[in-house]
């Protein structure tokens, strides 16, 4: 019962500090906050934030491998494919998650952000998508490398411009335009 008690506090901590930190940098880059800035924001002592973490950049770390470990999830739910309905579904998905994490990912793709967090999400959706770009018109590897990459910015990009416009258009109709776009290209918007 005790240790229901303590995982429920640490929890509660731990989501504090979490809060505190989407919220500071908002404003503020990683490098200029403090543990004093973040203990004030999330009501705790620094001797708590130091029993769980060793800095501000080390909880930024472990939250945005959560992050990364979940959207692991959502993509790695579906086989590969390059349909556009299993794209569209999966895009569904994680743009979803952002809409409920939205101040987090606002954080994490915004102008405050940490490289490091965009590198990882371009190497997840790398991951997924390597063989089936390779493999859809036998292309050379160097040429795939950069097709992914522009596809990933480029929907990363259109992901961060979503949440900061408000998100006016649903997961659905964002899934969509991105869908259409990584295959049809923009052609399909001019015709």
């Amino acid at each position: 019962m005790k240790a229901g008690k303590i995982d429920r506090r640490v929890k509660y901590t731990t989501y504090l500090l979490r809060e505190s930190l989407i919220s500071l940098m908002q404003t503020t880059p990683i490098s200029k906050i403090s543990v004093k800035r973040l203990c004030e924001g999330a009501d705790i002592n620094r001797s708590t934030f130091y029993a769980h973490y060793t800095d501000p950049y080390d909880l930024l770390q472990k939250l945005e491998q959560e992050v990364v470990a979940e959207l692991n999830e959502y993509i790695n739910s579906h086989e590969t494919s390059r349909h556009s309905e299993m794209a569209t579904q999966i895009l569904k998905q994680v743009l979803e998650y952002a809409a409920k994490n939205s101040g987090l990912f606002k954080v994490l793709l915004g102008e405050n952000s940490d490289a490091q967090f965009q590198e990882d999400i371009m190497a997840l959706a790398q991951q997924k998508m390597i063989a089936d770009v390779r493999n859809a018109q036998n292309l050379d590897a160097r040429i795939s490398e950069y097709l992914q990459c522009f596809i990933i910015s480029g929907a990363l990009k259109i992901i961060e411009k979503w949440l900061l416009d408000g998100m006016v258009e649903t997961p659905q109709q964002m899934a969509e335009l991105i869908s259409k776009l990584l295959f049809q290209g923009i052609s399909f918007f001019f015709d």
